[in-house]
């Protein structure tokens, strides 16, 4: 199973697929998120989500209709665009490959809680760490952390799985309760090494994790020996720096 996070970055362009598409686990509960954001006014979304006016007034018209029948409703791994959904590149997948990644990928969300790749969802935002204790009595890690570690549990078990692939943002995995989790997760990091020092290399980590999902998908790993190969802009992985759960790979 490989964990994403989601985008503040849309394609909100028609598209048209030959597969059926899913419905969320927690649709209900989302509605129920929805029905709150509904009572905000410009203002209050702006202050509470930290943006623009214009976004505000935007995300005030998504939320006020979101019950109506919606002008753009995709799959969400067709919605969400930019940094880790271009490393991913979805729409290069033939119909087998989006399959398999219906069953082994999934997007954590602030609003959803769990998505699957194919599952249906309407233009959003409201990112994991939104505080929304006045909104709903408690922030979203909290309102999401045991459905969400429930939900991957249920997974583990029909499908046997042994190994997490932790390509989330640390900001959306602290929605899973690591410690109730079935299974080993593995977590990865991308550095630049200059002068024997290893450094952040800032937003391409998100690609890199696109990417890295993508190899993992592709190739249909299941064990960490499989991983090793993997070398995407120079990124190689580093015997040196990785641990027992967390895979470096290094970019000189």
């Amino acid at each position: 199973m490989i964990l994403i996070s989601p985008s503040k970055n849309l394609n909100l362009s028609k598209e048209s697929y030959l597969f059926k598409e899913s419905r969320p686990f927690f649709k209900n509960k989302a509605k129920t998120i929805v029905q709150k954001l509904k009572l905000l006014d410009t203002n209050q979304i702006a202050s509470l989500m930290n943006i623009s006016d214009n976004l505000a007034e935007l995300n005030y018209k998504r939320f006020q209709n979101f019950f109506d029948a919606p002008i753009v409703k995709k799959p969400a791994i067709y919605l969400f665009s930019g940094g880790t959904f271009n490393g991913l590149s979805i729409r290069s997948f033939d119909d087998n490959s989006l399959q398999y990644a219906q069953k082994k990928l999934r997007i954590l969300s602030g609003l959803y809680g769990i998505l699957r790749p194919l599952d249906s969802i309407q233009p959003y935002r409201l990112e994991m760490s939104t505080n929304t204790l006045d909104l709903i009595g408690e922030n979203l890690h909290s309102f999401w952390k045991e459905l969400v570690t429930e939900n991957l549990n249920d997974e583990v078990k029909k499908n046997k799985i042994k190994l997490l692939f932790n390509l989330a943002s640390k900001e959306y995995f602290t929605v899973v309760n690591e410690n109730k989790l079935n299974c080993k997760v593995i977590n990865f990091d991308f550095k630049k090494k200059k002068e024997n020092k290893l450094s952040n290399i800032g937003m391409m980590i998100k690609n890199l994790r696109g990417s890295m999902a993508k190899y993992i998908l592709s190739n249909k790993i299941n064990n960490l020996d499989q991983l090793k190969d993997f070398n995407d802009i120079g990124f190689k992985y580093s015997e040196v720096d990785s641990t027992a759960n967390n895979l470096v790979f290094i970019s000189k």
